[in-house]
């Protein structure tokens, strides 16, 4: 999630080198909760620092998005804590 999500381009037609734009993430950039980055040769979506502690209090909520399936995303936001010498694969 640091680094952002890379998004497509269009390849031709009027709008050609621009950015594809799911719904999903047409939304979240209208709401602030992320930023398009161009500056590099791949456009990237990035959270805004509304849209990390948004998705911090989704993950917090055990309802919403399961401990064991997102437990690499809950680390990274720091909900849970990092296994180091656990032989835990990555680390």
């Amino acid at each position: 999630m640091a680094a952002g999500f890379q998004l497509r381009t269009w390849r031709g037609g009027p709008e050609a080198g621009r950015p594809k734009l799911p719904p999903a993430a047409k939304s979240l950039l209208a709401r602030g909760l992320m930023r398009l980055d161009t500056s590099q040769a791949f456009p990237r979506l990035l959270f805004t620092d509304t849209g990390i502690e948004a998705l911090r209090t989704m993950m917090r909520n055990k309802r919403l998005a399961d401990p064991e399936k997102f437990a690499h995303v809950r680390r990274e936001l720091g909900i849970d804590p990092v296994a180091e010498a656990a032989g835990e694969p990555g680390q």
